[in-house]
């Protein structure tokens, strides 16, 4: 599920040691809301990730939280907690993983004449 290497634009949430459980957390993010502990759940089934601690994916939540590449969004019944807070991804999440799959070059010279007007006028908003 985790790609090893990024091949779009590199962003800066993907770089670095934390890069790889970045990357597969807003995958996981991507498709449904969950709370940390199936995120958690989620990363130990997949290869490469078995040994992962608990406490690490929860840092890079909430790292991801307050960075606003994933949100809360709601919250439901845990047996211990008593309610557990789902996550979801934030377009700025979404845009970073589509960012991350095609780079900006490919855009750039794939684009038609109104796509690149468009994306012209969204940057010049900022």
């Amino acid at each position: 599920m985790a790609g090893k290497k990024s091949k779009g634009t590199k962003l800066k949430v993907f770089s670095g040691k934390e890069a790889r459980l970045n990357r597969l957390i807003l995958q996981i993010l991507e498709t449904k809301k969950l709370a940390k502990y199936d995120v958690f759940l989620e990363i130990r089934r997949i290869k490469g990730f078995k040994h992962e601690d608990s406490k690490t994916v929860y840092r890079r939540i909430d790292a991801l939280d307050k960075e606003g590449w994933i949100a809360k969004n709601g919250a439901r019944r845990a047996k211990v907690q008593g309610e557990s807070i789902l996550y979801e991804l934030t377009p700025k999440g979404k845009a970073a993983l589509r960012l991350d799959k095609k780079s900006i070059e490919e855009f750039l010279r794939t684009a038609t004449e109104k796509q690149l007007l468009t994306f012209i006028d969204l940057f010049m908003q900022n």
